[in-house]
């Protein structure tokens, strides 16, 4: 869905240095719950997106969401916009992963989405079902992340689980210094060619700055 520009390497390999850094262009800070079935089985994920504010201000002019004005989107516009943030209906995959036991889980696609204007920020949510709910039996691991790094994710706070007790999640940290220079070498190595709006593809990029969150439940009493 998102490949970066050409242009945009051809910008950064020009930087002084002759390293190459070409940086996210949005920045959201991520929300993730795991939401369980009466049977202790993982059903669906809830996600949180809260966009940094200038991009904010942009979704805001180019959706119509202020339509007095005043600075502030209206709720019923909002209310309209909730699911249109990203294109779902073109195949957008949603930029969150979960598996268990190295085996990815698969996700249905995105229900119940809600958007609101938060401290100059909008805010969206949306859930996620499983596919086929699945018994946590092993280590579940989920990432929020943008394979392009077009977007740039953090995860302020740790996930939470609704629905079912006994379960710890642990956050292991990304080396986003190691990441970086292994993106700066990638977008330095690429050969941007005679058409510098050709789309470049790094490949699974983003995950060299993803967290990944562990999560374990003891059986179900």
């Amino acid at each position: 869905m998102r490949r970066l520009s050409a242009l945009i390497l051809v910008l950064a390999l020009a930087l002084p240095g002759g390293r190459a850094f070409a940086h996210p262009h949005v920045f959201i800070d991520a929300a993730l719950s795991l939401i369980f079935d009466d049977e202790g089985r993982l059903a669906a994920l809830r996600i949180g997106w809260s966009y940094d504010e200038f991009y904010s201000l942009v979704m805001i002019e180019d959706n119509g969401l202020d339509a007095d004005g005043d600075g502030t989107p209206e709720p019923a516009q909002l209310e309209a916009f909730a699911g249109r943030d990203v294109d779902w209906a073109a195949g957008f995959p949603g930029d969150v992963t979960a598996a268990l036991g190295g085996t990815e889980i698969a996700l249905d696609g995105p229900v119940q989405h809600r958007a609101y204007y938060e401290s100059g920020r909008i805010v969206t949510t949306h859930v996620r079902p499983l596919t086929t709910p699945v018994a946590l039996d092993g280590v579940l691991t989920a990432r929020v992340y943008d394979p392009t790094f077009f977007v740039a994710y953090e995860v302020p706070a740790l996930p939470t689980v609704e629905g079912r007790e006994g379960c710890t999640v642990t956050r292991k940290a990304a080396d986003t210094e190691s990441a970086y220079e292994t993106y700066g070498d990638k977008l330095a190595s690429v050969d941007v060619g005679e058409d510098p709006f050709a789309e470049v593809d790094l490949g699974d990029i983003g995950i060299l700055f993803a967290d990944t969150f562990e999560v374990t439940c003891s059986a179900p009493s």
